[in-house]
């Protein structure tokens, strides 16, 4: 129960006022909801439903597969529909407007009955929702698509109600095809008696299926990783300057993120099952004091190895994620080290292409000159008819040339030697000063310490 029930009018009001908040999305498929019904006589019936109303009746076992309850204008009016049909509490939705990543709540109601529900968040290896597999059993949806936009992110969120009756139903809410799989083969193995006996089978069947999904994302990042790797070893074998080392950083900025999100989703995980199996303990303690239902009892004890056998696996790939995010680390310094390699060798390049430069301007500068002035009217030329040769003669300006341009060119050079020394004379003094003062501000403590020995030293008489 909840102790701050809300009335029909604020029922949802944070997921709808977050959905009419969004912008509008074009659905890339309608709505419907995949169920699975499980007759009292153990019939299975599996159908699609494009509404809520359709549902009716009080199956033995009900699995419906939903859409995400991302909040959203076109599904909101679906969605809202859906959550009083079965009840869902505000507490539920109020997690989902306000993007809580982590929960895990038990609800137990008056007819001894109750309600529980976790989320997940994690980032998936799948850009659609598809169940299309290649040949060796991994999807191809991610084929040739950017490092950034290949893990995008997946909610999910897992709704158990159970009443006195033995009515169990389960919302799968954005469910993965890891997730699908196992409900499907928990259904083919017609397990679902156990299920009647402890409800919470549903979450260790839910669990089992995030572990697969996550596992696939840690192995498809170490697959990413490697090629990325060769590459930033074959750029220190290579004496030439490599232009692709800022994408190898920007992959592997992609990479740091990607790791960082599936680490927290293991540690999201790995809290949710730690708190199911804390709850099995408490329960098979209660069961065992009643001999009444033993059956009850070795469903807890097997659930509750089921559930520690699920944390060693998401322990392992926890550890794997690790050692990832150190290879990461060390593809990102060895690739920084590379750029910044790069830009010491432009930098040294720099001042030789300067060198160049002016060697070039010393060179051609002579021959500039001397073609300056005799372009100019200070030399004047005279073709001497009789002998067929030339006479060249200066006027005055050509002496006032050099009148005017020597004092001039040792006055720039003074003043540019002068200028150079100044500067060099204020970086030393304030080289100096800091260490002045330290000098001074050392002697007066040494000395205020040999005062006050002195002082201390002297006898009262």
């Amino acid at each position: 129960m909840s102790w701050t029930k809300r009335s029909q009018e604020v029922l949802y009001r944070d997921f709808t006022e977050k959905a009419a908040a969004e912008p509008p999305v074009t659905a890339e498929k309608p709505w419907s909801l995949e169920v699975y019904d499980i007759s009292q006589d153990g019939q299975l019936r599996e159908y699609v439903q494009n509404t809520v109303r359709r549902l009716s009746g009080k199956p033995r076992l009900r699995i419906v597969f939903a859409p995400s309850d991302t909040p959203r204008r076109e599904t909101q009016g679906l969605m809202v529909e859906l959550f009083h049909k079965f009840g869902i509490p505000h507490d539920f939705t109020a997690e989902r407007a306000r993007s809580t990543n982590h929960s895990l709540s038990r609800r137990s109601n008056d007819d001894d009955g109750f309600s529980s529900w976790f989320r997940f968040s994690c980032i998936s290896s799948l850009l659609g929702e598809t169940e299309d597999e290649t040949p060796n059993g991994k999807d191809n949806a991610t084929a040739g698509a950017p490092l950034p936009d290949k893990y995008p992110a997946q909610d999910t969120a897992f709704f158990l109600q159970a009443s006195r009756e033995t009515n169990v139903t389960l919302l799968c809410f954005g469910a993965g095809p890891g997730v699908r799989r196992r409900v499907k083969d928990l259904i083919k193995s017609r397990g679902w008696n156990d299920v009647v006996v402890n409800p919470e089978i549903l979450f260790d069947v839910a669990l089992e299926g995030l572990f697969e999904e996550v596992d696939d994302v840690a192995w498809r990042l170490e697959e990413d990783l490697a090629p990325l790797e060769q590459s930033v070893n074959r750029s220190t074998e290579s004496e030439a300057m490599d232009s692709s080392l800022g994408e190898m950083l920007s992959d592997a900025y992609s990479l740091t993120r990607h790791t960082t999100e599936l680490s927290r989703a293991l540690e999201s995980a790995l809290m949710i099952n730690e708190s199911l199996i804390m709850r099995i303990s408490a329960d098979i303690t209660l069961s065992s004091s009643n001999a009444n239902i033993p059956r009850r009892s070795l469903v807890n004890l097997q659930l509750k190895e089921c559930l520690e056998y699920r944390q060693t696996l998401f322990r392992s790939t926890q550890l794997r994620v690790s050692a990832l995010q150190r290879r990461i680390e060390a593809v990102i310094a060895l690739a920084s080290h590379l750029v910044s390699q790069q830009q010491s060798a432009a930098v040294i390049q720099g001042p030789v292409s300067m060198k160049l430069i002016a060697a070039s301007i010393l060179i051609f500068l002579p021959t500039i000159t001397v073609a300056t002035i005799a372009g100019s009217r200070l030399l004047l030329s005279e073709q001497r008819d009789e002998e067929g040769s030339w006479e060249v003669s200066a006027t005055p300006l050509f002496y006032l040339l050099w009148y005017i341009s020597i004092p001039l060119t040792l006055a720039v050079v003074l003043l540019s030697f002068g200028w150079l020394w100044w500067r060099q004379g204020r970086s030393k003094k304030r080289a100096v000063l800091p260490s002045l003062w330290y000098q001074r501000a050392m002697l007066w403590g040494r000395e205020k310490r040999i005062k006050g020995h002195r002082n201390s030293s002297v006898l009262p008489v």
